[in-house]
């Protein structure tokens, strides 16, 4: 019987796609943080009642809608990490397509509905001990308060098993921790949460660093 092996990228990779679903749980479980406004089911009554008040009233004026702050998009229509750089001697690429929609699977499989309202991107990372995947999420403006922050990190941690210390780098918090895959790393911009998930653990923290200094 012949027995043809993985691509070794993949196959040292897989371990990091597995803990996808974890991080997607606990992020799943913050969903109360979230706009009211963006669940999928409000949503869809209100259009329910918009269309069925519209029909009955044809000659009724419409009431202008006002304008968005930030302009809606459909999930996943736009990659946060667009426009991420890097320090060196690290290097940001896409992931192998396999790869990518494994883990874009496991996220949507773990976040449910809440997964309407982030946006999730994600970068391979090379140049370290070992292979790293960067992920991004980005929520809602004004949504990823200090204690939504800190209550999916503890959700994080408690899923993995992990036990975070803090870092400060160039006045960013960067929480850092060791998971069954390897290490971790998290820390967050604004709306933006950033998790390193790297191979080796030891590079965890280099990595978010080199993030952090590259897109001041």
């Amino acid at each position: 019987m012949i027995h043809v092996a993985a691509p070794p990228s993949l196959r040292r990779l897989a371990g990091l796609a597995a803990i996808t679903g974890i991080l997607a749980a606990s992020l799943a479980g913050c969903g109360s943080s979230a706009p009211a406004t963006t669940s999928p089911t409000a949503t869809a009554t209100a259009t329910a009642t918009a269309t069925a008040t519209a029909s009955a009233a044809p000659s009724a004026t419409p009431t202008a809608s006002p304008t968005p702050t930030t302009a809606p998009s459909a999930p996943g229509a736009t990659d946060p990490t667009v426009g991420l750089t890097i320090d060196p001697p690290y290097t940001l690429t896409a992931l192998p397509p396999a790869l990518q929609t494994a883990m874009e699977t496991q996220m949507a499989s773990g976040l449910g509905a809440f997964g309407s309202v982030v946006k999730v991107g994600f970068r391979q990372i090379d140049g370290g001990g070992g292979t790293s995947i960067l992920m991004v999420i980005a929520f809602p403006a004004g949504s990823l308060s200090a204690t939504a922050y800190q209550a999916a990190l503890a959700g994080m941690g408690s899923s993995m098993g992990a036990t975070f210390s803090t870092s400060t780098v160039d006045g960013v918090d960067v929480a850092n921790g060791k998971a069954q895959t390897g290490g971790v790393a998290v820390f967050h911009i604004a709306d933006h949460m950033l998790v390193v998930i790297a191979q080796t653990a030891s590079d965890s923290l280099p990595i978010a660093t080199a993030l952090i200094k590259a897109n001041q």
